[in-house]
């Protein structure tokens, strides 16, 4: 009878699990929010990561959703300057024109103003860092 090797778990391929968890729920949320036809690579991934000594269930892994990117870099806060250069008085106004100016549904709007809020809280927060008081 052939002499089977004792099964370690060790913090040693914790970088390999964790990117192997990542790739599982990439592949998760391919398939339940795409319908992408990768169920046969998530038993592998699942069946790799049983062998390097992952702690749980593959399974409950949640499905990663990812946001579409609807700007490239910088165009967001750019387009934000712009229009509120042409006198864009809220959020709201400065959405539905970079919406209207992009040709995308209007129904965007809404999801644009959240954009935007985000935008100027980060520049806000950047600005803040950089101007510290000196003591």
């Amino acid at each position: 009878m052939p002499r089977v090797a004792p099964i370690v778990l060790s913090t040693r391929y914790e970088h390999a699990i964790n990117t192997l968890v990542a790739k599982r729920a990439e592949f998760a949320g391919a398939i339940r929010f795409n319908g992408a036809d990768l169920a046969d690579q998530l038993q592998h991934i699942d069946a790799v990561l049983l062998i390097l000594g992952y702690k749980g269930d593959p399974t409950l892994i949640p499905a990663l959703k990812r946001k579409p990117n609807r700007f490239r870099k910088g165009e967001l806060y750019r387009l934000i300057l712009k229009h509120e250069a042409e006198g864009s008085p809220s959020n709201r106004e400065t959405a539905t024109r970079i919406v209207q100016a992009k040709g995308w549904d209007a129904a965007l709007v809404k999801p644009i103003m959240d954009c935007i809020k985000t935008a100027k809280g980060w520049r806000r927060r950047r600005r803040a860092a950089i101007q510290l008081p000196a003591a």
